[in-house]
């Protein structure tokens, strides 16, 4: 455990050194890794824990971002506590909508995910007053602030990914994981689903609302079919699916894998990644359903025989 601290610790560093040494590019593809791999923890939380897999999750994010977006259009709170603030509503309307929805298990939460997150789009999209509609919201570009930014998503990353640990080592992670291999048994021993599955999608949520204000901040414009669209969503779960759902270090290799994947679909097949990212769903599904980091298990495993 010492090594593994030591070795993130060191990680860390050399991250928060390299934006002196980063093209442009190059720079703005680190800082979405670093909410990409964030997003993805904060989706593990829910979706590899407790064992309910979200196709929503860009329901959050993008109101989070909107929110956010809004504060700081009105001057009201500096970007942190407008983040903040952004996502606090993002996990409030998380159990608005989670809390009758958690009952179901399986594909049927599934599913309804999938039309949360669809009337979320519709609804920001023609709530012209609040998202811009389809024209979406700018944000004044302030010089300088990209590098900032940098470093302000590679610590939120950093607090996500010992959120992460701390929930798995703690009871309420006991308590998910019981409640994801049974939730009937889990109840038979005085586990409540409803509250810790609560608890955990307002905590999922509020992070991936967080992510989505960073975002909106970064990138200084956002509209509801990029923030709220469903390839923004199934991208949050390709992301713990590639590199292991429930795991810690799996949705940080996914996820960086992922955004490297994304960018040279989008820009080779941009009619095509939708496409290509369901087929890479499926494979992982079929062929490794433990993603990268059961490969690796079991590429270690082979090599100790």
């Amino acid at each position: 455990m010492k090594l593994g601290i030591a070795l993130s610790a060191a990680a860390l560093v050399a991250l928060a050194l390299l934006p002196f040494a980063l093209s442009p590019y190059t720079h703005n593809l680190m800082t979405l890794s670093f909410l990409f791999v964030a997003t993805a923890l904060a989706w593990n939380w829910l979706g590899g824990y407790a064992g309910q897999i979200s196709f929503g999750h860009a329901a959050m994010f993008g109101t989070g971002g909107f929110v956010a977006a809004r504060i700081l259009l009105a001057g009201a709170l500096p970007p942190p506590l407008a983040w903040i603030a952004g996502g606090l509503v993002a996990g409030a309307y998380a159990l608005i909508w989670g809390h009758p929805t958690l009952r179901l298990r399986g594909p049927y939460f599934s599913i309804a995910t999938i039309g949360v997150g669809e009337a979320t789009r519709l609804v920001f999209t023609y709530w012209d007053k609040f998202t811009g509609g389809s024209s979406g919201l700018s944000l004044p570009m302030v010089p300088g602030a990209k590098r900032t930014l940098y470093w302000e998503a590679l610590a939120f990353l950093a607090l996500i990914a010992v959120a992460s640990w701390a929930i798995r080592r703690s009871r309420l992670g006991l308590a998910l994981f019981a409640i994801r291999g049974d939730v009937e048994a889990a109840a038979d021993v005085g586990i409540s689903a409803t509250f810790y599955q609560d608890l955990v999608l307002f905590l999922s949520g509020a992070a991936t609302g967080i992510a989505g204000g960073i975002y909106a901040s970064y990138f200084s414009f956002i509209e509801p079919n990029d923030m709220l669209g469903f390839d923004r969503s199934i991208s949050f779960v390709l992301m713990a699916v590639i590199g292991g759902v429930g795991t810690i270090l799996g949705p940080v290799l996914g996820a960086v894998v992922f955004v490297l994947l994304r960018q040279f679909l989008i820009g080779s097949y941009p009619q095509l990644y939708l496409g290509l990212y369901g087929a890479l769903l499926i494979a992982v599904i079929l062929f490794e359903p433990l993603g990268l980091m059961g490969l690796g298990h079991r590429l270690v495993r082979r090599a100790a025989r």
